[in-house]
C-alpha cells in the first residue's frame, strides 16, 4: 500500500539514516570501495511499514535481520544502494517531498556525494578525497554528532544484496 508522500518523509526523518561508506577493497584500482547508502531499520513486527514506504518510493530492498546473540528482537532494514535508484527515484522523492528536521543537512550532502558518482570521480583520489569530506560533514549530524565509534567493526551484522531479502 502506498502511503502519502509526505508521511514517508516525515517517518525518514525520524528514522532514515542517508550515509557513504568508504572501506578498503584490494580488487579495487585504488584499493578503495566508497559506497552510497540510505537505510531505515524497523522491529520486524514493523516490517509492513518498510514494504509500503518501499512502494511509494519505488526502490530498494528489505532484509530480514536476525539478533539473537544480541538478546535483541529481529529487526528489518530497507536499504538502497543502487546508484541508479538513488539518482532516479530516492534524489526525487525527497526534492519533491522535502525533509523538515536536521535530516536535510544530511540529505544535501548525500546528493552532492551523488553527483560525485554520477560523474565517476568516486573511482579517482580527488573524488575519493571530495567523499571523505562529504562524509566528515555528514558526521557532525549524526547521533553522536561526530564523536567517531569505538568499536570499529563491531556491532550489527549487515544486509548484504540477496540474502534474507523480502521479496
Amino acid at each position: 500500500m502506498k502511503l502519502p508522500p509526505d508521511y514517508v518523509s516525515g517517518f525518514i526523518d525520524g528514522e532514515g539514516s542517508f550515509f557513504i561508506v568508504i572501506s578498503k577493497h584490494p580488487q579495487k584500482r585504488l584499493g578503495i570501495d566508497a559506497r552510497l547508502t540510505f537505510a531505515v531499520e524497523v522491529r520486524d513486527d514493523d516490517i509492513e511499514i518498510l514494504e509500503s514506504i518501499r512502494e511509494t518510493l519505488g526502490c530498494g530492498i528489505i532484509y530480514r535481520l536476525d539478533y539473537k546473540r544480541y538478546g535483541w528482537f529481529p529487526h528489518a532494514l530497507l536499504k538502497v544502494s543502487s546508484i541508479g535508484e538513488i539518482r532516479n527515484k530516492l534524489i526525487p522523492f525527497f526534492v519533491e517531498h522535502p525533509l523538515r528536521a536536521k535530516k536535510r543537512l544530511s540529505f544535501k550532502l548525500f546528493c552532492q556525494a551523488a553527483e560525485i558518482f554520477a560523474q565517476k570521480m568516486h573511482l579517482t583520489e580527488e573524488g575519493i578525497a571530495k567523499l571523505r569530506e562529504i562524509q566528515k560533514q555528514m558526521n557532525q549530524y549524526g547521533k553522536k554528532g561526530g564523536i567517531p565509534s569505538v568499536r570499529q567493526g563491531a556491532g550489527k551484522p549487515r544486509a548484504r544484496r540477496g540474502e534474507n531479502s523480502v521479496k
